[in-house]
């Protein structure tokens, strides 16, 4: 079953192949939602939450937990929401920084997975690229 959101822009900003299976690149993209990780930017320490969500009818996005088995009824391609949310981390509270969505259009082509990329608005630190390494696990 195909997975289209039509929202999703003729233009990206970033495209690649992955040397991965379809199958293989939608399990990954499925295994980064509610996953964390913490880096130093400068003096703070900052958290980057993961939420992903799938297209839905086409015209919304749901969280990937609603639709089970999606890897294995997925065919040709998904899109995904992948919402990137930033907090600093101090020593007794925790400050919201910035939120950051991307839009990731997963397309199966042969052995070869394709990759798009958008990004929703201007805030955050994160880039296309983040969103690239998170899925080649870099």
């Amino acid at each position: 079953m195909r997975r289209i959101y039509h929202r999703f822009p003729l233009r990206c900003d970033l495209d690649f192949d992955i040397e991965m299976s379809f199958y293989d690149a939608i399990s990954k993209v499925i295994s980064l939602n509610n996953t964390h990780t913490t880096s130093k930017r400068g003096e703070d320490l900052v958290k980057l939450a993961v939420q992903v969500d799938v297209a839905d009818r086409k015209t919304n996005m749901i969280s990937v937990d609603e639709v089970p088995d999606l890897a294995e009824v997925s065919t040709d391609t998904v899109d995904f929401r992948i919402n990137l949310i930033e907090t600093i981390l101090t020593g007794d509270r925790r400050i919201p920084r910035a939120g950051t969505s991307y839009l990731l259009k997963v397309r199966e082509n042969g052995m070869i997975t394709q990759c798009f990329i958008v990004k929703e608005g201007t805030s955050g630190d994160t880039d296309a690229f983040d969103i690239k390494k998170m899925i080649k696990g870099e």
